[in-house]
């Protein structure tokens, strides 16, 4: 009586006997079709990447916000120069309240830039002192990741 109640429990805590979906193995799930455009090798995807940067700009910390932009941005304007324009665009609109992605667009050149892997993120975005934005952030591809090369809100 021990062995059959034995062997049950072996094959319901065995995913691969039962071929369970790669999530119930404890795997990522994969991203749905159309979640970030095309398919893109680079990680993190590009809408993560602009909100981890655009963290840096809510938290007025400009300076990091410049060493982490690639080099094409950082070759057309010092990091003070930089500092000074984004804040005098940010600091008006006040603490950021809400975010949210309006569309991300990949293409394979970018007006002024290089040919290479670019990405252009839009975000729905509030501030306290502005209810209706859109930021849009672009990414070029950097060594395998992605680097901001442009920012702007409107």
């Amino acid at each position: 009586m021990k062995w059959p109640i034995a062997l049950a429990l072996l094959v319901l805590t065995t995913p691969v006997l039962l071929d369970l979906p790669a999530w119930a193995q404890g795997a990522q799930p994969l991203p749905s079709a159309g979640a970030v455009g095309s398919a893109t090798p680079l990680t993190p995807s590009p809408d993560v990447r602009a909100k981890q940067w655009l963290n840096l700009v809510d938290d007025q910390n400009y300076t990091d916000a410049y060493k982490q932009m690639g080099a094409a941005a950082q070759g057309k304007i010092a990091s003070s120069a930089w500092a000074e324009k984004l804040g005098g665009s940010r600091g008006p609109l006040g603490a950021m309240a809400t975010r949210s992605i309006k569309s991300i667009k990949l293409s394979n050149n970018l007006s002024g830039m290089r040919d290479g892997q670019f990405a252009i993120v839009q975000f729905e975005s509030s501030f306290a002192h502005k209810a209706q934005a859109t930021e849009t952030v672009q990414l070029v591809s950097d060594k395998g990741a992605w680097s901001v090369v442009g920012y702007s809100v409107d």
